[in-house]
């Protein structure tokens, strides 16, 4: 600023000398020339030139006042004008580094100002304090190694050498800074060249990033088992902008359709010729009339993949409408269901099978799956007992078992089901039939068991045992009565017949016996008697046997 005064003076200066000497030179020159012509006496002339001489310094005295009385004032307003300058410069730097150290105070950042040759730092703010642990004077003991792990040191050298070629750097990499309580945090570093207390320092912030890295990691992390997921559910995803007409696929659907990704260009047409032809026609339905309000639509498919295989999709797709309501995006998932078809269309014909057989035989078979608790009834529950199949009812033989034997049956249920040791369930009851006759029933049970031992699936028979019961109780009957006649023919039926045998034997030995043959015919019409009374008592319980 004072080369600038300095400079303003001799500007001025020059402009004032060479007013004068131009004002001067032209008087002196115009007076002498006008004189000489206008006045020829010498003495006079001479006398003239005096009071000439005596008039031009009071005329020139007077221009040279003037000039620098005006080139002091202004010189004197330059002066002030610098004045006020520089003061209004120094209050505004005061004011400037005063907001920089209350911005540098109060940065939400960490922030260090460090010596470059030793690395000490010289000023940190409150959140580096806060966010690292150590107080203010703790950092005055510290170099900027302090708080890196000891062996990052290496990478912090190189850093600080590629910052220090240029007046504001950005370091490219994350570094690792470690807190007080050995912590690590990872951080982006932004550095700085100022002027602190008339030095070259260097001024270092700090962003921390490990919230968002561990996110990123979490992320990635997430996509890749979701990836694995994919590759072992077969799970594709796919997206069609309705707009652009520009469709995506994830590698897994390229792998369910086994066509490559680099020869196969994807759009709809080419899409559609892995489709069986009766599909094809939904590839051009209206999609709003397809979602109507539900904008999921599931959907099962079969294929032809590229290498020729039949398979079974299922689809899940989302319909998503711009502003207007109009289709601008649909996205979904593919996964490949070919074995659950081929299992189901297995479970199928088995039970096709077990249909068929259950119609053959004339026992009521149950199949019931324990884990899904869903029961299949044989047609014998209709032919046997009434039932209606066509109504299904998962518990028709729990609620048809006699009241009286219900309770023990179940019991005995439940028990067995609880037993791993158990594979085999057999019950005799009393079981309703549809139109409320009581019918006697043989069941018999085979448990299927996990590894555990828990019962995942049940399969029984039941047959009407209640015309073999009629037959036994009758069989039982003729027996009793067969017992009977048994006993009357080898216990009554002799008494009558020994008689008979002695009388004979009294009779022919008559003449010396003494007994007329009167009496003895008497005795011998009474034991025939006897013995037809027992023989019609034979007769009548022979038949008795016969009407059982």
């Amino acid at each position: 600023m004072e080369n600038r005064v300095t400079s303003f003076s001799k500007i001025s200066s020059f402009k004032i000398v060479l007013i004068y000497a131009v004002v001067s030179a032209v008087y002196i020159y115009t007076s002498d020339f006008l004189l000489e012509i206008l006045i020829s006496n010498i003495d006079v002339l001479s006398k003239i030139q005096t009071c000439k001489g005596f008039s031009f310094i009071l005329i020139t005295a007077a221009l040279l006042y003037v000039l620098v009385k005006r080139n002091m004032e202004n010189l004197s307003a330059y002066y002030q004008n610098i004045i006020d300058v520089k003061q209004q410069s120094d209050e505004q730097l005061k004011s400037s580094q005063e907001e920089y150290m209350s911005l540098f105070n109060h940065s939400p950042l960490p922030m260090w100002i460090f010596d470059i040759d030793t690395l000490q730092f010289l000023k940190v703010n409150e959140a580096a304090c806060r966010t690292y642990g150590y107080s203010p004077e703790e950092y005055n003991m510290m170099t900027i190694k302090d708080i890196r792990p000891p062996e990052d040191i290496s990478l912090m050298e190189q850093a600080l050498t590629n910052s220090l070629k240029s007046d504001h750097y950005i370091v490219p990499d994350i570094l690792r800074h470690r807190k007080k309580n050995g912590e690590i945090i990872q951080v982006k570093i932004e550095n700085t060249f100022v002027t602190f207390e008339g030095k070259k320092v260097r001024l270092s912030s700090a962003t921390d990033v490990t919230k968002e890295i561990n996110i990123q990691n979490e992320l990635i992390e997430t996509y890749s088992r979701l990836r694995v997921a994919s590759e072992i559910a077969g799970l594709g995803y796919w997206t069609n902008d309705l707009v652009s007409g520009k469709i995506d696929w994830s590698d897994e659907l390229y792998n369910i359709f086994e066509v490559d990704p680099l020869k196969f260009e994807l759009n709809l047409e080419n899409i559609k010729t892995y489709f069986c032809p009766n599909t094809h026609q939904e590839f051009s339905l209206d999609l709003l009339a397809i979602f109507q309000d539900n904008k999921i639509r599931e959907s099962e498919h079969q294929i032809i993949t590229g290498t020729n295989k039949t398979k079974w999709i299922l689809e899940r797709q989302y319909l998503t409408t711009d502003g207007n309501g109009n289709p601008a995006k649909l996205e979904g998932i593919a996964m490949d269901i070919t074995e659950r078809k081929i299992h189901e269309q297995e479970i199928e014909q088995s039970n096709d099978r077990f249909k068929l057989l259950a119609k053959a035989t004339v026992e009521a078979i149950i199949d019931w799956d324990i884990m899904n608790d869903k029961t299949i009834w044989g047609e014998g529950f209709h032919t046997l007992f009434g039932y209606d199949l066509s109504i299904y009812d998962n518990y028709l033989w729990s609620r048809n078992i006699h009241p009286d034997d219900r309770e023990t049956v179940l019991f005995d249920l439940a028990k067995t089901l609880q037993d791993p040791a158990q594979e085999h369930f057999t019950a005799e009851f009393r079981f309703l039939k549809a139109n409320g006759d009581v019918a006697y029933v043989q069941h018999k049970g085979l448990f299927i068991r996990d590894e555990s031992g828990k019962p995942t699936r049940a399969l029984g028979a039941m047959i009407d045992i209640t015309e073999s019961l009629d037959k036994m109780r009758k069989i039982e009957l003729q027996n009793k009565t067969l017992k009977n006649i048994a006993w009357t023919q080898s216990h009554i039926v002799r008494a009558p017949l020994a008689n008979l045998k002695g009388l004979i034997e009294i009779l022919k030995n008559n003449l010396n016996s003494g007994v007329s043959q009167a009496v003895l015919l008497g005795y011998m019409s009474e034991s025939v008697e006897k013995l037809d009374t027992v023989i019609h008592d034979i007769v009548r319980n022979t038949k008795e046997v016969d009407e059982v």
